[in-house]
């Protein structure tokens, strides 16, 4: 999906996720959305931002969108608190946006010394990739502002951002993060660890996923490492 249009606030995503009940119409929620998100004005940026929420958290994770079913994120939210969740919140939102993504890719090859970033030479590279489109410019501009929310970009309204990268991953972040990235962004049973989708990770300091993998084999997946194969089976 391209359409990335309105920037996100984790806690905006986690208050709803709190709230919501399983068996429930999601319309049940709209109301209490458009008070949680108290700093957007007007009910067109209200409904964008709900409509990016649900359907990365909740309609992406079951089949039709009538009713609320039971997910892995409901039942975090009621665990974990925003600052445990807050980096699983944010790998998902890069699992289904193919455009947040790439900007990583290209962040990651732009990025000067100290952490400074040009936003036109970003922009001029994303451009080239999916066109000179308000849709393009809008994602691009959304997509920096949540990650200044999450905590990993300052000053987003300059024409350079200094980034915060490398937050370490706690053990049951990396837990969680394998099981989303088989079961909803390869759509597999079966991961490759030596083949895992480095920009997913970009911005964390590098996971010890082969220790957890080992850790937890037998639980919630097969772990298989051998002269020829580095395989995670997810049960």
């Amino acid at each position: 999906m391209i359409g990335f249009d309105r920037p996100l606030r984790p806690e905006w995503i986690y208050t709803i996720l709190k709230r919501v009940k399983p068996g429930d119409n999601p319309e049940r929620y709209y109301r209490q959305f458009e008070e949680i998100v108290k700093e957007l004005i007007g009910k067109e940026g209200k409904r964008k931002v709900r409509t990016v929420v649900f359907r990365s958290f909740i309609y992406s994770m079951q089949e039709g969108t009538s009713v609320i079913k039971d997910n892995l994120f409901l039942k975090w939210a009621k665990q974990h608190s925003l600052n445990e969740l807050k980096p699983i919140l944010l790998i998902k939102l890069l699992m289904d946006y193919d455009i947040c993504r790439f900007i990583l890719k290209k962040i990651s090859i732009s990025i000067r010394k100290g952490n400074e970033l040009s936003i036109p030479l970003l922009a001029k590279k994303v451009i080239q990739k999916y066109g000179d489109r308000d849709v393009v410019r809008r994602s691009l501009r959304s997509f920096l502002k949540t990650l200044a929310y999450f905590g990993f970009v300052h000053g987003i309204e300059s024409e350079s951002v200094r980034l915060e990268l490398h937050t370490t991953l706690t053990e049951t972040q990396i837990h969680y993060f394998l099981i989303l990235y088989g079961d909803y962004f390869l759509k597999s049973k079966s991961i490759d660890l030596n083949s895992i989708h480095t920009e997913l990770l970009y911005l964390f300091e590098r996971p010890r996923i082969a220790d957890i993998a080992r850790k937890h084999h037998g639980q919630d997946w097969e772990y298989i490492r051998d002269a020829g194969r580095n395989i995670l089976y997810l049960k």
